[in-house]
């Protein structure tokens, strides 16, 4: 009886029916049609018929969908919005942020000197404007190494990112070149950014902080 079965799916698959279609008339599980079929090799009549399947109707559930999620989306960044905007950003609250967002990111092998690594301009940026906000950096301290592919122009690159980290030029140093294949290139991409600054008692600073945040939340 399977067999029957699965040779009429395989019948009805090549003559266009959709996995839904089958399941139905069969009154098979789509899942058992879909492993049943998934080598058959399909007429272009039958594509077409498949391709015809998808009715307004269904276009129509899709673009309700999407704007059912754009909604949600808008009603959380409002939420979010009025939640950041409550929310007081004294020192001690800059310096946990920061300290944080180090621990995710930053570079914790050597407390030496801070480093951070990242391709999000607004993250980097971000965590650059806290930093100077609760310390007394000094900005001579900084160096920037950019990790750019062949497809960069790498003289662009470094005036966006000295624009973004607000270090000079001249202090960022040699470039470091990702291997690329071509195949894959991703539109918009800046390239990656590793941030030094060199302070020991910076980077110690923050990494402690980090800890005792977290260590205060182990022991509620």
């Amino acid at each position: 009886m399977k067999t029957n079965l699965k040779s009429k799916a395989i019948s009805l698959r090549k003559q266009g029916f959709s996995l839904k279609e089958i399941s139905e008339d069969l009154g098979i599980a789509k899942s058992t049609a879909s492993l049943w079929l998934r080598d058959t090799v399909l007429s272009a009549n039958a594509i077409k018929r498949i391709e015809s399947r998808i009715t307004k109707g269904q276009i129509k559930a899709a673009e309700i969908k999407r704007e059912k999620t754009r909604k949600l989306l808008n009603e959380f960044q409002a939420k979010s919005d009025v939640l950041v905007g409550r929310t007081i950003l004294n020192i001690d609250m800059i310096k946990i942020i920061c300290s944080l967002i180090y621990w995710c990111e930053g570079g914790k092998y050597s407390d030496n000197f801070v480093q951070f690594t990242n391709s999000d301009p607004s993250l980097m940026g971000t965590f650059l404007q806290l930093l100077r906000q609760v310390f007394m950096v000094d900005e001579k301290k900084f160096r920037v190494c950019m990790h750019l592919h062949d497809y960069h122009n790498e003289k662009k690159q470094r005036q966006f990112w000295s624009m973004v980290t607000e270090v000079p030029e001249s202090q960022f140093i040699k470039s470091y070149n990702k291997p690329n294949t071509g195949k894959r290139i991703r539109k918009g991409y800046q390239g990656c950014v590793q941030l030094r600054y060199y302070d020991a008692v910076v980077s110690r600073e923050l990494l402690a902080i980090a800890k005792s945040f977290m260590n205060k939340l182990e022991n509620k």
